[in-house]
């Protein structure tokens, strides 16, 4: 489970990296264009917040506990 979330924390970085420069190869993504499509430029990044929050936060806790 360490290593579980060692890994954990390093894509929360990876996710942090990419809230904070939103690369544009990102945002031409067929996927995140879908899902803006279908949330809102808002609500994507509302859940991409939520979702590496999520990640580092778990891995955070994993790192802790085990």
């Amino acid at each position: 489970m360490h290593t579980l979330g060692i890994i954990l924390i390093v894509i929360g970085i990876f996710y942090t990296y990419m809230l904070i420069l939103r690369p544009p190869w990102v945002l031409n993504n067929f996927k995140v264009k879908t899902m803006i499509k279908m949330m809102g430029v808002k609500g994507f990044w509302i859940f991409f917040v939520c979702w590496t929050v999520l990640i580092l936060g778990l891995g955070i806790l994993f790192v802790n506990i085990y």
